[in-house]
């Protein structure tokens, strides 16, 4: 399926290697196009038309400039404002419900290293779900998120040298900013008590290396020497999550990497604490919007002739 931007794009913002605005998708999967030789894509977008469900591997991020737009990401929908920034991680199925021209831009940048690293473990109950900017979600980092991602417009559409380490740099920053507000959401939530929040971080420790093995809400909550019930308030405070959720998205995140190997499919499921088949794929289907064995087919099939973006 290939989607073409029909309005015309201001000179400025027209893209330096000719593309036109073509976005390809195959079995749901965008063949990401980036601009040249690089990692990076920034499309200006001013069409009244949405885009079907699909995923790929690069970080995606959507700032809606000029009226509103509807977003769908993992299973939640979002009326993006004027000013609202969206991140969608990477391989997380999403598509846009549009029928009126706007001014948005839209971010392509492929970060694979970035979300194996140490640091975004830390953040990445965030990302869960795709992560909503504005100053009523994210305060205390809005307003330097936002201007992050213009400047990165800035020396992408000038094509100034050394544009793509330029926009690295920023996004980088942009991370730096959301893990302060991580920071500051533990902050306001476990003010007086900080022994708490290194309880429950231990927990999540822990659960990031067993996660196969069978964690009880009661054996959980022993291992914070919390009662059950005061556990279960804590981490759904600190997390966002309940700790079933956070348990369960985080097997789903494993079985995600799994996927991409040759394991078959019977041996992922246990590997990741799934007691059955059924229960694997029932799960992976409600996470991910594909069963297993498509999510396989989406990551392992990358046929990467000719792409092109919107």
């Amino acid at each position: 399926m290939t989607y073409l931007k029909k309005n015309a794009v201001p000179a400025k913002y027209q893209q330096a290697d000719g593309n036109i605005g073509e976005r390809v998708v195959r079995n749901k999967r965008e063949l990401v196009s980036y601009n040249q030789t690089s990692h990076i894509r920034i499309w200006y977008n001013n069409q009244p038309e949405g885009y079907a469900l699909h995923a790929h591997e690069a970080l995606e991020v959507f700032i809606c400039i000029q009226n509103d737009y509807q977003i769908n990401a993992n299973n939640k929908t979002y009326i993006l404002k004027e000013g609202d920034i969206l991140i969608i991680p990477p391989l997380m199925s999403h598509e846009y419900i549009n029928d009126k021209t706007g001014i948005r831009f839209i971010y392509l940048i492929e970060l694979s290293n970035f979300f194996k690293s140490h640091d975004y473990k830390s953040i990445e109950p965030l990302f869960f779900d795709a992560f909503l900017c504005n100053m009523k979600t994210c305060p205390d980092i809005y307003e330097t998120v936002y201007r992050l991602f213009m400047e990165m417009n800035a020396v992408y559409f000038t094509n100034a040298n050394f544009w793509e380490t330029i926009v690295y740099d920023k996004i980088y920053q942009v991370f730096i900013e959301i893990s302060k507000h991580s920071e500051f959401l533990m902050s306001e939530e476990f003010e007086s008590s900080s022994h708490s929040a290194s309880r429950i971080n231990a927990l999540l420790k822990y659960i990031d290396v067993n996660y196969s093995e069978e964690i009880s809400t009661e054996r959980a909550a022993e291992y914070t020497g919390f009662s059950k019930y005061h556990f279960l308030r804590l981490f759904k405070l600190q997390t966002g999550y309940t700790f079933h959720e956070y348990l369960t998205i985080k097997r789903i995140s494993k079985a995600e990497s799994l996927l991409a190997t040759d394991i078959p499919i019977t041996e992922i499921a246990f590997q990741t604490g799934f007691n059955t088949l059924p229960s694997f794929c029932r799960t992976f289907k409600k996470y991910k919007n594909y069963s297993p064995s498509d999510y396989k087919k989406l990551i392992l099939n990358a046929d990467t002739d000719n792409h092109s973006n919107l």
